[in-house]
């Protein structure tokens, strides 16, 4: 991953702003006034299922019928995966990119790089569920696995606003 210039930090800060105002939404919706490190963790937990069954066509051996990965479907499933991640980071992380000087407080992607190629040579099963260990570092660590997986930043978030989106127009339509 390059270094991290305004246009990336800025999409990351936009990220987190859109989630934290569809999280805010649902927990008024549902009447929540927290929601605890193992919710997200098992929800987290679900989407890196989906995830993982998006990319079936390249570690499925036993089933002649399985379609191959397609890459649109993977990325949707990845961004639910943000989706749970951010949620964490607002609710549980560090918040260091609340802070006005954004460049220099959030932490940078490609830190985190040498450790996913390295947790990648173990599996991607153990590499996907290392974010659940992680107490800090998760988003960082997802941008870097994203990274690796072929997903630019870029794409990421033009996934994630479509899928915000969509998550916002759901919860007003009693999804």
């Amino acid at each position: 991953m390059n270094e991290m210039n305004e246009t990336d930090l800025r999409m990351i800060e936009n990220m987190l702003k859109k989630q934290e105002e569809l999280n805010s939404a649902i927990m008024k919706e549902f009447g929540l006034t927290t929601i605890s490190k193992e919710q997200i963790d098992l929800a987290t937990l679900d989407e890196i299922g989906e995830f993982t069954h998006e990319l079936k066509g390249d570690w499925c051996w036993w089933k002649k019928s399985q379609k191959p990965v397609d890459r649109n479907k993977t990325l949707e499933e990845l961004v639910d995966v943000f989706h749970f991640v951010l949620i964490y980071e607002l609710l549980y992380g560090k918040r260091t990119y609340l802070l006005d000087d954004l460049e220099y407080n959030v932490e940078n992607p490609r830190n985190y790089m040498p450790v996913v190629q390295m947790d990648i040579a173990y599996g991607i099963a153990s590499t996907l569920t290392r974010i659940l260990n992680l107490v800090d570092g998760r988003l960082m660590y997802l941008l870097a696995l994203s990274e690796h997986l072929g997903f630019c930043l870029e794409e990421v978030y033009a996934a994630y606003m479509r899928k915000n989106a969509i998550n916002m127009e759901r919860l007003k339509n009693g999804y």
